[in-house]
């Protein structure tokens, strides 16, 4: 009886040894090489697509900063061909280990492609599981490659820059997946931060290095590029679309000399439809918490009744930066901020009879802003520094 157990249940255990499929489908990491970021570029009618590859033995042998050795711990490969997806396979051909893009952590698309359309590229990089769609797509100031070839000074390689950038930026990311969703609904269009190689160090110097830096936004309708917003023009359109992460700003103050800088805390906004007929405009109400960062004045920031009065004007300044920023939306024709979509959800029947007019009907469309920020704390000195008792404007 004891052996017909044994027997029965060593046979048991063989049959379910053949359910183990077993690593049938591992990969070893000395035969992958990890691609970090993309630069999409167009010449002319064809695509160049250009990989920044890291070369895993000098990544191991740095202190996890970039910049500090005479050789950089990745390095790019670059061709031209009629797709994007026929230049990676080409690109293949032609290294020792298999291309594998789950560790990309940017896509870099260049100026001249975004114009043209960016949907059939994007098309051939969705489609495969082992693209991650969690990457963060750019518009670069200028050919794409050429900001994959900047010069990082922490971060180890530029891909992982312009991430980093981005997240500073911005405080929800758009990622691959959200501007592909945002290309394929109506009512609103795509948008993403703009990226551009900078110099970080002073003319005078013989080798300044080729930084990288947040230039602004670039907006599209549909899936072409439109036009680009400088930075110091997006401040408006980022507090309007609850993008805003580590915003401040200057406002003159009401009384005596200089400039007082406001850091948003927190932030958020609330868009409504006033419709009349196919009339539509819009209220936007935007509120939150700031506090001072610096007193570059001769205001006394120590007063209730100037607290007050700043907050008063510092909603005046939100309520016009806002207003003009969002105009420039227009002027470019872009429905980044989904007004669209806004009375796609709440007024079905009438989106029904503007969608096919909305990009006529949208640049002149109204908005009525509210803007309702208070101040949360004044900073460790309540008074202006280097400012003498009676030269303080109360």
């Amino acid at each position: 009886m004891d052996l017909m157990n044994r027997v029965s249940k060593t046979v048991t255990i063989l049959l379910l040894c053949l359910l183990l499929t077993g690593c049938w489908d591992r990969r070893e990491i000395n035969d992958i090489a990890f691609v970090v970021g993309t630069a999409l570029d167009k010449e002319e009618d064809k695509y160049r697509v250009t990989l920044q590859i890291t070369i895993p033995g000098m990544l191991a042998g740095s202190n996890g900063g970039g910049g500090g050795g005479d050789k950089n711990p990745w390095f790019l490969k670059s061709s031209v061909g009629e797709t994007v997806r026929g230049v990676t396979l080409k690109e293949q051909t032609s290294t020792s280990r298999k291309l594998y893009f789950s560790h990309r952590r940017a896509l870099l698309i260049g100026e001249a492609m975004a114009r043209e359309g960016i949907a059939e590229a994007l098309d051939s990089i969705g489609r495969l599981p082992e693209n991650r769609l969690s990457a963060l797509p750019v518009v670069t100031e200028g050919h794409a490659y050429e900001v994959l070839n900047g010069e990082p000074t922490i971060e180890q390689y530029p891909g992982e820059v312009v991430r980093e950038l981005v997240f500073l930026y911005l405080s929800k990311p758009w990622t691959l997946k959200t501007v592909v969703n945002l290309m394929l609904e109506d009512g609103i269009d795509p948008i993403m931060p703009l990226v551009e190689t900078v110099d970080s160090v002073p003319e005078k110097i013989d080798k300044p290095n080729k930084n990288i830096g947040v230039g602004g936004l670039a907006v599209f309708r549909g899936d072409k590029l439109t036009g680009i917003i400088k930075k110091q023009d997006t401040h408006g359109i980022l507090v309007a679309m609850d993008q805003a992460r580590t915003l401040e700003l200057p406002i003159t103050v009401p009384r005596g000399e200089g400039k007082i800088f406001f850091l948003i805390r927190s932030n958020h906004t609330k868009i409504k439809p006033i419709v009349n007929g196919e009339d539509v405009r819009f209220h936007m109400y935007t509120g939150g918490r700031m506090s001072i960062t610096t007193n570059e004045s001769n205001f006394d920031t120590n007063n209730e009744n100037n607290i007050i009065e700043l907050e008063q004007k510092m909603n005046e300044y939100m309520k016009a930066k806002i207003t003009q920023d969002l105009k420039l939306l227009q002027k470019y024709n872009s429905d980044a901020l989904g007004f669209g979509r806004i009375i796609k959800t709440e007024k079905p029947q009438l989106w029904s009879q503007l969608r096919d007019r909305w990009y006529e009907i949208y640049p002149n469309i109204t908005f009525e802003v509210e803007a309702d920020y208070r101040l949360e704390n004044n900073g460790a000195a309540t008074s202006p520094f280097a400012v003498e008792e009676e030269d303080i404007a109360e």
